[in-house]
């Protein structure tokens, strides 16, 4: 996790799977904890993303909703940018193509 003012950027790496749930939910409630109000999930080191990391992301996304934060997704390849968008989570979770297109959202928003 670091700070990318006025993001909290967590930077993913490897398989995003069922083994990566504890690291990653972590990291979304440390920077909770810390005050975070837009948090950016970088995805640019990931290698694989299944079902069980699909709803780890959920769930960050739902607790991030109901605490008023934005939680905001860069770095996915085409492939997982086509499956969030046809899950629906890029309408809660935008996805950008960088982390700069994402603070500048985040600083024009």
């Amino acid at each position: 996790m670091r700070e990318a003012v006025p993001l909290t950027v967590i930077d993913l790496e490897g398989e995003v799977t069922s083994f990566a749930d504890d690291t990653i939910s972590g990291a979304y409630r440390q920077a909770s904890d810390q005050g975070a109000t837009s948090i950016l999930l970088n995805f640019a080191k990931v290698d694989y993303i299944n079902s069980a990391g699909i709803s780890t992301i959920i769930g960050i996304l739902t607790e991030a909703r109901g605490a008023d934060q934005q939680l905001l997704i860069t770095g996915l390849p085409p492939h997982y940018q086509k499956i969030f968008q046809m899950m629906g989570l890029a309408q809660y979770a935008p996805v950008y193509d960088s982390e700069d297109a994402a603070l500048a959202a985040v600083d024009n928003g």
